[in-house]
């Protein structure tokens, strides 16, 4: 008897369980075609994705993105942090080849995404599913054109040295801004 009533229990608890996430990654668009584990400060968009099932109309996929390192944008230093980027909540409807696509915002489009080490937390009407961590690096050089007084500091390192748009040697300074010379 208490096999049965055990076996019943587990089948009544799977049962209820209709949704669930088949993949969830990192990546560069919206439908989650170019997939990354890391990201540099000047990329143009990040999106958290999650592929799933689900048999219920009702449920909601919330998404968090947490900071767990942030590194500082003059020495590169890592300082371990635990602190929200952003949250939301969708809620994709029932099918068995969802797709919900996150995009990690930034406080001013023109600005720099933070460098440092993070993760995207996916959730099933609130239940933790799914974590997937990601990095965000310091480029040695952008890949924009560098044009002397142009904003350079978050998006690369201070000090570093790259070539500027007029073949002319330039330097991030202190200032935050390329020193072309």
């Amino acid at each position: 008897m208490t096999k049965l009533c055990t076996g019943l229990f587990v089948l009544l608890a799977t049962a209820c369980d209709t949704s669930g996430f088949s993949d969830a990654y990192l990546a560069l668009d919206s439908s989650g075609k170019r997939h990354r584990d890391y990201f540099y400060t000047d990329t143009e968009a990040i999106y958290c994705i999650g592929k799933l099932a689900s048999g219920v109309d009702d449920l909601t996929v919330s998404v968090t993105i947490r900071a767990e390192e942030i590194d500082d944008p003059k020495t590169g230093a890592a300082q371990r942090v635990d602190y929200y980027l952003g949250t939301e909540d969708v809620a994709p409807g029932a099918g068995k080849d969802l797709v919900v696509s996150f995009k990690l915002e930034k406080e001013e489009e023109d600005e720099p995404y933070p460098a440092g080490k993070f993760v995207c937390e996916l959730s099933l009407d609130g239940e933790l599913a799914e974590r997937v961590p990601f990095e965000i690096r310091f480029p040695n050089c952008p890949e924009a054109p560098i044009v002397d007084g142009m904003l350079c500091g978050g998006f690369v390192l201070e000090g570093a040295r790259c070539d500027g748009a007029f073949s002319m040697p330039c330097t991030c300074g202190s200032d935050g801004v390329w020193q072309c010379r």
